[in-house]
Order: structure tokens, then sequence, then C-alpha cells
């Protein structure tokens, strides 16, 4: 019998920074690759049904609350379960903001988890501790498109399985821009124009919740990994390395900058509210736009199946021809390295990877497959669709090719943001965030 335990119903994200991703959850359009993925010999259907008598159950933990990827996952477990009568699952979910602590808490405590919901990049110090199984050369690993494998490899050896994209950039409401007579905004300016005008006409800019990391980090997230990763490529390991600060970041502080002028355009109740309070918001038509994740199609639609959804690429910049749409791979699965249970829990990951899995993986969540450019949902949302037709435009840039913010350091950035957001946008200090941010990863590194 599948057993779920709901440890705690707070937000996605990409995982703190390093989860914004799945989490981070949710899910995004059917994108192609200009990679080819996997060769035929290397793809895979779905196992035939075992049963070696022996019950197993598998234990995996994720962070993952939207209610499409949760119900797409359950159908996952449920086929492999029909295929293999003698293994259930037990599954814990666990807050995305204390998800991390809680692992960490269950490995020195010699109860690792079977299945762990996560990429190494975002749990370095896990990583280095051996923590994970080593999966460099399984079946499984190779039906993933090699564009890929960068973003589940931590020197040199790949820790993961990712089983989708996120993308992000801004989802409007076509409706409230037509009845406010907005076009959609190629750049900064025009974005922060369209911004002025829906305000004027008494429509919310901007669905926000500064209260969960979901939607905060998402918020900053095609901006600050966007273009300015673009402009400043592995400024995220330099400042860690200590090699640089953030005060050296070229556009940092404009970074900053835009942040506190868009804000100010969010729902008034935004420090209060939660992420998927904040996504009904945008689904019911109380706010035009919301800076998102991929992810967050299946939840949005839930709220609103009918709603008249678009997509734009976020303009960092008065130069469209320098913005970028950034993505990563989201939602990625790794192997407790001390689990009792390795070769079923393997297992379960060539059923993921095999074609069967990850079609309904992307039936259920709307998401662009890692596994193949030729698994595309049986029907496509419109947003998905918009997100595709960006995401094809060559315009992009991987943000998960090297570790962004992880342990102490992500803790230091998230406390020092979410202090910036809370703040009336009139009383905000960017210098002085700035500062605070240079001030805090140094003292980090004093230490290690």
């Amino acid at each position: 019998m599948r057993k779920v335990k709901a440890l705690s119903m707070a937000s996605t994200l990409f995982l703190a920074v390093t989860m914004l991703s799945g989490c981070g959850s949710a899910s995004n359009g059917n994108e192609d690759s200009s990679q080819t993925g996997a060769s035929p010999s290397e793809q895979a259907s779905a196992p035939a049904k075992t049963d070696t008598g022996a019950k197993v159950t598998l234990s995996v933990v994720h962070y993952m609350v939207e209610k499409p990827k949760v119900d797409t996952f359950k159908k996952l477990t449920d086929k492999f379960t029909e295929l293999n009568p003698n293994v259930s699952f037990d599954i814990s979910v666990m807050p995305v903001d204390k998800y991390n602590d809680n692992i960490k808490l269950k490995v020195s405590a010699g109860d690792t988890p079977d299945i762990i919901f996560g990429r190494p990049a975002g749990m370095v110090d896990m990583t280095k501790a051996g923590a994970f199984l080593d999966v460099t050369n399984e079946a499984f690993v190779k039906r993933v498109d090699p564009a890929y494998i960068p973003n589940v490899t931590y020197e040199g050896k790949v820790y993961g399985l990712p089983i989708d994209l996120m993308t992000n950039a801004v989802i409007y409401n076509k409706d409230l821009f037509k009845e406010a007579g907005v076009e959609v905004p190629k750049t900064y300016s025009e974005l922060l124009k369209a911004a002025e005008t829906l305000q004027s006409k008494g429509i919310t800019p901007f669905a926000a919740s500064w209260k969960d990391g979901a939607s905060y980090m998402s918020f900053m997230w095609p901006d600050m990994w966007g273009t300015l990763l673009v402009n400043n490529p592995d400024y995220a390991s330099k400042i860690i390395a200590g090699e640089k600060s953030f005060s050296d970041v070229a556009g940092y502080k404009d970074f900053l900058q835009r942040v506190n002028q868009l804000s100010a355009y969010a729902n008034s109740d935004a420090k209060d509210i939660d992420y998927d309070r904040s996504l009904q918001y945008f689904a019911q038509g109380k706010a035009a736009m919301d800076i998102m994740g991929s992810f967050a199609i299946g939840s949005i639609r839930s709220y609103n199946p009918s709603g008249n959804f678009g997509v734009f690429m976020y303009p960092a910049t008065d130069n469209p021809e320098d913005n970028y749409m950034t993505y990563s791979t989201d939602d990625t699965w790794m192997i407790g390295a001390k689990s009792a249970n390795v070769e079923l829990a393997k297992k379960f990951f060539d059923f993921m990877a095999s074609d069967e899995g990850a079609q309904i993986w992307a039936d259920g969540v709307q998401t662009i497959s890692t596994i193949s450019k030729d698994i595309k949902p049986a029907q496509q949302d419109p947003i998905s669709a918009e997100f595709q037709a960006v995401f094809q435009s060559g315009k992009i840039v991987n943000n998960q090719v090297k570790p962004l913010w992880y342990g102490q350091y992500d803790d230091t950035w998230q406390k020092v943001m979410t202090f910036f957001l809370v703040t009336d946008p009139a009383e905000r200090n960017v210098d002085e965030t700035i500062k605070k941010l240079d001030d805090g990863f140094a003292k980090i590194n004093k230490m290690n």
C-alpha cells in the first residue's frame, strides 16, 4: 500500500535557490532541444511485469507540492507497482525551506531515503560527503539528452536523473492586457510602462508572494540568471570561491534596482500570502502577470482551466537582442548511497527514463522532456506552447551548469533578499543590500 507522509505543505521552489527548480516545482511545455538525445539503442521501453515475491518498500522524499506533479508521480509509482507487485512506496513530503537540513539529519542518523528529490549542485556539501549514489555508468543516464547531463554532474560524476526542464519567463493574462490596451513588452522600459498602465486601469500588474521561496525566487529568477549570467558567466561560483564579490558583478546593482521597481507593482499583500495563493491570484484574473517558472503551468490551470494566458521573455534590458531566457533541468531524482535497496531504486529510475515513464510525466505535468525531444504531452497546453516558442528562439542560457548558491550561502542570500522584499519599496536600500550580501558571504568564506 502506498503511504504518503505530508510533513508539510510548504511551497516549492527551486528549492531555495538551488531548488527552484521543481521545484521547484510544477511544469512546463514540451519545448524541443537542439540536441538529439539518446540514440535508439539507448532508448528503453517499460520493463515487463515481474514479481520476486519478497515485499520491499522504497522510501522517497521530495518537496513537490503542485497537485499535477504529486498526482503524476503517484501514477509513476502506481504503474511501477503494477509491474512489480512486491514493491510499494513510502513517500514523505518535506518543506522546501528546510529540505536540505532534513535530508542531512536523515543521512547522519543512518536513515538515508532510497530515493531523494533534488540536484547534486544544490546539495554540494552532501554530494561531497558521499550521500548520493554515483550513477554515471547507468543505462538510464545514457537516455538523458547529453545537453543536460552537466546539470546533474559534480566533479566529473553523475548523481541524478533529471526528467524535465524548467524555463522562466513572464506569464500574462491576454484578456487583461487587451482591456488595458497594453502590448507585450520587449524591453525593460516597456515592461515598466505596461505595469504603470495596468495599475492606472485598476489592474494589479504582478501576482507575487514574498513569503515563500517558490514565488519570490521565481520573481527574480529570469533576471538574476538570464542576461546577468550571460554577461557574467560563473559569477556565483566565483563569489563562493572568494574570487569576486556581489559589488564586483557588473549589472548586479541594476538587477536589484529592477526587482525593487517591479515588486512595487505586486499585490499589496505579497508578504502575507503563500506561493499557491499567488498563483490563484494570477489564474483568477486578480493580477495581469506572474514572473514564474514553467513548472507552475499545471497549478495555474487547476485554478482556471480555460484562462486566456500567454508567455513572453522577461526583458532585463532595453535592447531585445540582449535578453535571454534562463532554463535548467527541473525535477531531478537521486539514490541514497547507503540505501538498502539500491538495485530496486535503479530499476525504478529505469522506468522513469523509459519511453512509457517519460510520456506519463510529460502528459501529466506538461514538461519539456529531458529524455527525448519526441516525447511531448498528448494535449499541449497553450501556455506550454508559448514557453516552448520562447525557448526555441535560441536566446537561452542554462543556469545550472555550475553550482549556484548552496548551504550557508543559500541561507544567507535568502535571508538578505527576503528582508529586502518585505521592506517597503520606498525604504529599500540597494547599496546596503549588496553590502549585506558581500559581508555575509565573506563571513562564511572565513569559516570555511
